[in-house]
């Protein structure tokens, strides 16, 4: 990949011979000058910034988002950069045809969509009236850039400023220039487009950010000019701060990439559960110094004062170490496991989500506490009652309560439903997420207690198996009025008592009905939902083969606390009752529980 800056005169109309701009036939239609509500489009807030700069110092450089482009002879193909190359190229039309065509030709080609390259060639024509063309609005492409000339037309400058204008956007206006090999440019697209044609907030951010740095620097203690040398010592200072601030900003610029194709890996955007551009990185930065505003680029602007390099500096530093923080909690198993469990366990508030997650960040050497949190997540305790030593009382300031008192009800009141004989299909949200846990802990040992990371994409797709077919059970249902039996078979279908008697009385198989059944926590395990099928209602002896001898993929076989309970050598009451015994006492001790007699 090569990189580097060039004015919008080098881009456009480049010394080595007339180029044409490519428009492949992947990439969506012109967008704009789409308006949603009362914002400004982005043909609008561009021209806006252009303008703006141009008025507050015309000598000044002033950096344009990026281009990603494959070069091919003559040909330069488009892969990030369309909508703005387009947009300038209707806008040095509106500044004067002379300026896309005769000597200063630009070619701009939409690949196969004939009607919209031929709206666009047929501007170099004097006699073109492109109201005419397509005057029913059929062609999306067309209509967007009509709207894209009259939102120019509109903001343009006073006819007497429009030459210095131009000069301006050709000399002073700088992009960033990446060239990229043809074999990646469908799948950089693809990473660098997403599903929108306008410009990102993260786009304008990351632009304003590369402005600000690219804004020249006063050059303090210059001596008085009395000799040749004193002006070439000058020059020299010069050209060596010029030459610092394109070294800046062409590291700033491949940070920043970097960190944008991180978040768009797949494994990324998945576990933290985002799809924006830059991931949750820009907004959980604005959210850490502004609670009271949502993130956009209006907003996060507030944190960049015009032309203060020191605090644009300042604000990237930042943004490095936070980004360090997320490869940080992600790249560590221990801190990965943890983060994911309770991420699992959020109330899905937004507000949650960065409590959740920059509370690992702070704590992201400290495995114990992060584990520690992810356990009482798990439960159902809020991010306050982990964090804070007391609630307070909503109707009454002045009353406190304990949180640590509050964790501990809601482990009592869980482990009392967890010992109940019917936990399948009555607290299942509860054992799915206590069962994975369990499963985690087993990977957190792993390479020397350093830990593995955990596949987490078993929560979309999570089953609970009973270990002992439950079809195998039944139990005897009396009617309190009419006194009549009914016989239930384990998986919920009423039986007559002839088959019944083929199957085992749950209610007097167990030593404890009022404690074990075949729903109980002894009997279950978490298995991925496509492999309990395969299951079915076979004996434990056919599950057990078919768990450690199925040939084909069988993720199941990699839930390390699940493989535990069937490497037994057999499966019935016994093993039951002592499974769900064992479950009991491990709840109890990683939550602390006492019992009411110790």
């Amino acid at each position: 990949m090569a990189t580097n800056f060039k004015t919008l005169k080098e881009y456009l109309y480049p010394d080595n011979g007339k180029k044409k701009f490519i428009i492949p036939n992947y990439q969506r239609g012109y967008k704009w000058s789409v308006r949603n509500g009362k914002e400004e489009t982005s043909v609008e807030y561009l021209l806006s910034s252009l303008l703006n700069a141009f008025h507050s110092n015309p000598t000044q450089q002033y950096f344009l988002q990026g281009v990603t482009v494959v070069e091919d002879s003559e040909n330069i193909i488009l892969i990030d950069g369309q909508q703005r190359t387009t947009t300038i190229y209707l806008l040095l039309w509106c500044l004067g045809r002379e300026n896309i065509s005769g000597n200063k030709d630009i070619n701009l080609d939409y690949s196969i969509r004939t009607l919209s390259r031929d709206f666009i060639a047929r501007l170099k024509d004097p006699d073109f009236d492109y109201n005419s063309f397509d005057e029913d609005n059929k062609i999306q492409d067309i209509y967007y850039f009509k709207e894209a000339i009259k939102q120019i037309n509109d903001k343009l400058p006073a006819i007497e400023e429009r030459l210095g204008f131009l000069n301006y956007l050709l000399n002073k206006i700088s992009l960033l220039y990446i060239v990229i090999s043809r074999s990646k440019a469908v799948r950089t697209f693809t990473m660098m487009n997403g599903q929108k044609a306008a410009m990102h907030d993260e786009e304008l951010v990351k632009a304003e950010i590369l402005h600000i740095i690219s804004l020249p620097d006063t050059l303090n203690g210059v001596p008085a000019i009395k000799t040749i040398d004193d002006t070439y010592a000058i020059l020299q200072e010069i050209v060596a701060v010029d030459w610092e601030t394109n070294a800046l900003r062409s590291k700033y610029a491949r940070e920043w990439d970097k960190w944008l194709y991180w978040w768009y890996r797949d494994d990324v955007s998945s576990f933290f559960n985002t799809k924006k551009p830059m991931g949750l990185l820009l907004e959980y930065y604005f959210i850490k110094y502004n609670h009271n505003e949502s993130f956009s680029f209006k907003t996060f602007k507030q944190l960049l004062p015009d032309g203060d390099k020191r605090k644009a500096k300042e604000v990237f530093k930042g943004l490095r170490d936070l980004q360090k923080d997320f490869e940080d909690i992600f790249n560590n198993p221990l801190s990965f496991n943890n983060l994911k469990l309770a991420m699992i366990s959020s109330n899905g508030d937004a507000e949650d989500k960065y409590n959740i997650i920059m509370f690992f960040i702070v704590n992201k050497r400290n495995y114990k506490t992060l584990e520690e949190y992810s356990r009482w997540r798990l439960i159902g305790s809020t991010h306050k009652e982990i964090t804070e030593e007391f609630t307070i009382d909503l109707k009454n300031e002045n009353q406190r309560v304990s949180n640590e008192q509050r964790r501990s009800e809601r482990a009592r009141n869980l482990l009392e439903k967890f010992c109940k004989p019917h936990v399948y299909n009555v607290i299942d949200s509860e054992a799915y997420k206590q069962l994975l846990r369990l499963n985690v802990i087993e990977y957190n040992r792993l390479n020397d207690n350093k830990g593995v990371k955990f596949d987490f994409s078993i929560w979309d797709n999570k089953s609970l198996e009973h270990i002992y077919p439950k079809s195998m059970f039944y139990h005897s249902v009396v009617n309190e009025e009419t006194q009549e039996i009914r016989f239930v078979r384990g998986d919920g279908t009423e039986i007559t008592l002839e088959k019944a008697k083929n199957l085992r009385n749950s209610d007097t198989e167990f030593s404890n009905p009022s404690k074990y059944s075949e729903h109980c926590i002894g009997n279950l395990v978490l298995l991925y939902g496509k492999n309990n099928s395969e299951f079915s209602n076979l004996p434990f002896e056919e599950k057990k083969f078919k768990f450690f001898h199925n040939e084909r993929t069988f993720e199941s076989r990699n839930l390390l606390h699940t493989i535990s309970s069937f490497a037994s050598s057999k499966w019935d009451i016994e093993e039951i009752e002592t499974n769900a015994d064992l479950f009991i006492e491990r709840f109890k001790k990683d939550y602390n529980i006492q019992d009411n007699n110790e």
